[in-house]
């Protein structure tokens, strides 16, 4: 099963990487990445191998935790970066979906495994909304299909972050609703938000229409946080801020999280 995985995930990575090597326009990989000490770096994202080992043998398995970045598209040396060391990054090409340049943010996500289904870990997810209340993301997982002959495929999450909460948990995967996570975290830390969100979505009169919504526009979530807040106190979950690790000391064999790298 594991082999499988990686085998899986190395084939996905070699497929990104043909892709940007296609790409016929030089500043599609240009970026704009702020530090967490507020610090601004320019340059382009590298494709390189030990960086994409890196990520693919983390512990998330699929969610980036490492970007590598050089001053020129081509040549010359590059710097790979930890989710640790990086507030966002943001791609200063405009397309017509982004007009503002895409953003991917540094965050706590979801990653649940056996026995904790609130793991989180730090890694970079794309912004989709931004509002007081928190964000919608969008990241990567896995689901696996088949019985003996089991398949792992590749799919988009998207989740919110609520301002105050641990971490970023799904609501949607493949486009199904899946909120099973954030209910059950929710169950301890704000039991009140937990029953809005079951009404809303899952028992209320309207709920088959309001997951219909949701489906849309992922951002309903953030306004039914900003109606919550205005008569219950924010989340204050201890473990939103408690460090910028979010990758365990074993996973990190960089001194400082980031170091310099050979030329890709």
């Amino acid at each position: 099963m594991k082999l499988k995985f990686f085998v899986c995930g190395a084939i996905a990575m070699a497929a990104v990487a043909v892709a940007a090597a296609k790409d016929d326009n030089p500043e599609s990989s240009h970026v704009k990445i702020t530090l967490v000490d507020g610090t601004e770096v320019d340059g382009y994202l590298r494709n390189d191998l030990k960086t994409g080992l890196k990520n693919m043998f983390s512990k998330t398995g699929t969610i980036r935790q490492y970007i590598n970045v050089g001053k020129e598209r081509k040549g010359g040396e590059t710097t790979r970066y930890s989710s640790k060391d990086v507030k966002e990054y943001r791609f200063l090409e405009a397309t017509e979906a982004w007009p503002d340049g895409a953003v991917f943010v540094s965050e706590y996500i979801s990653t649940p495994r056996m026995f904790k289904p609130n793991n989180c870990s730090r890694g970079f997810a794309q912004e989709l909304d931004r509002t007081d209340c928190g964000k919608i993301l969008r990241w990567t997982v896995t689901v696996q299909e088949g019985g003996q002959q089991v398949r792992i495929r590749y799919v988009p999450a998207i989740g919110v972050k609520f301002n105050g909460a641990k971490c970023a948990f799904p609501i949607l995967v493949e486009g199904k609703h899946s909120a099973a996570l954030l209910l059950n975290y929710l169950k301890k830390q704000a039991p009140e938000l937990k029953k809005l969100i079951e009404t809303t979505f899952y028992k209320g009169k309207d709920a088959k229409a309001r997951r219909k919504e949701l489906a849309e526009n992922p951002s309903i979530m953030l306004d039914l946080y900003a109606e919550y807040l205005q008569t219950h106190e924010p989340l204050n979950d201890p473990d939103e801020n408690k460090d910028r690790k979010g990758i365990d000391d074993e996973d990190e064999d960089d001194a400082d999280g980031s170091e310099e790298t050979a030329a890709s």
